[in-house]
């Protein structure tokens, strides 16, 4: 007869194996549950993960641009591709490597328009550094970053060589998340993003007159000794932020005033497009136009009228080099001359004829200044 305890045993160790194979059984189905879950979940979460990943993505490439935008303004610089992840992880506070790559591993490129004149800086020799004589030419600052999430940009992008100009104008031109008309350069478009960065809107003109015997002298940024103005009338664009010195020909420091940007330069009547600035009587006069002035019901209209003419922009319909400074030369000439007429009692017939002669000369400058039909030459 057998003890009860092997019984007891025998019993526990069959209901154990019993245990153990529901256990199983069990296991199989809920797993099998799990992965029906898994497959109908799956896609959705996918969408979900890279929708999220572009979203990052997608801030992180405008924060990028933001940076350069800064780096830009508060450096005097735009720099060659190579050297802005540094320039803009120093900005941004991030390491170079965070710009230059993004969160997949991919290195993101940064794509000049070809067609970029910052002076004598092109496309091809940057970096560009601000100078006392700004910017003459300027022309194709466009610059915009490329991304993809995907396995990497198509090589036409990474290095567009001899079609870089047709790239950039396609990526540039396409709508965002929309492919570029005729896309057939390989990659995945859904995978990639683009953000785009126009620098020329960072350039203010800036108009210097001279109207005086000796010529004014000007610089930039505290950088350089004042220089006399290149011409009676010089235009050039200086980087928003930049601080202005105005200087008399003796090279004494009469004014410093920070560039604006050039929006809130152009959000005004015509003649206040620029700040303009004239050297008259050896005082730099005028004012950055910035807000329309106040009606004026005094004897101050005339001197007021005059500094709006004098700082206005050159005349783009000039011909026979007639300028704001030779109009007012011709003005002056004549009234002289009819003081001194007037002062003789009209008698003289030398007199008579200067203010005559000077009439018309002063008629003719008038003329070809207001022309505007005129054909510049």
């Amino acid at each position: 007869m057998t003890s009860p305890q092997v019984q007891t045993g025998s019993g526990n160790r069959h209901r154990r194996s019993r245990n153990r194979a529901f256990s199983t059984i069990e296991l199989i189905g809920v797993l099998a549950v799990l992965l029906i879950l898994a497959l109908a979940v799956s896609p959705s979460v996918l969408r979900q993960v890279e929708w999220q990943m572009r979203e990052r993505e997608s801030g992180a490439l405008t924060e990028i641009l933001g940076g350069l935008r800064e780096h830009i303004l508060s450096t005097r610089q735009v720099p060659a591709p190579a050297t802005i992840p540094a320039a803009v992880g120093t900005v941004l506070g991030w390491p170079a490597s965070m710009v230059a790559t993004n969160a997949a591993g991919l290195t993101r490129v940064f794509l000049y328009d070809p067609a970029l004149q910052l002076g004598s800086t092109t496309a091809a020799n940057l970096p560009f550094t601000q100078g006392v004589q700004g910017v003459t030419n300027l022309a194709g600052a466009r610059i915009l970053v490329a991304s993809s999430l995907g396995s990497g940009l198509p090589a036409v992008i990474a290095d567009p060589g001899t079609n870089a100009t047709v790239v950039f104008n396609a990526l540039w031109d396409a709508p965002d998340g929309t492919e570029p008309a005729g896309w057939t350069w390989g990659g995945q478009w859904a995978d990639i993003l683009v953000r785009r960065l126009n620098l020329e809107p960072l350039f203010t003109q800036v108009v210097l007159n001279n109207n005086s015997r000796q010529m004014g002298r000007y610089s930039i940024d505290n950088t350089n000794a004042p220089v006399v103005l290149p011409a009676p009338i010089y235009s050039a664009h200086y980087l928003s932020r930049t601080v202005l010195g105005l200087h008399g020909h003796d090279g004494t420091l009469q004014v410093l005033q920070v560039v604006p940007d050039a929006a809130s330069s152009t959000n005004s009547p015509v003649y206040q497009w620029f700040p303009s600035y004239v050297y008259d009587q050896e005082i730099w006069r005028g004012r950055l136009f910035m807000t329309p002035p106040p009606p004026r019901r005094t004897g101050q209209d005339l001197q007021a009228a005059y500094e709006i003419f004098m700082s206005g922009p050159p005349n783009v319909y000039k011909v026979g080099g007639v300028t704001q400074s030779s109009v007012t030369s011709s003005m002056w000439v004549f009234m002289s001359n009819y003081v001194a007429w007037a002062n003789g009692g009209f008698t003289s017939t030398s007199l008579r004829n200067a203010v005559q002669s000077s009439q018309s000369s002063m008629a003719s400058q008038l003329t070809t200044y207001c022309n505007k039909k005129a054909t510049v030459p």
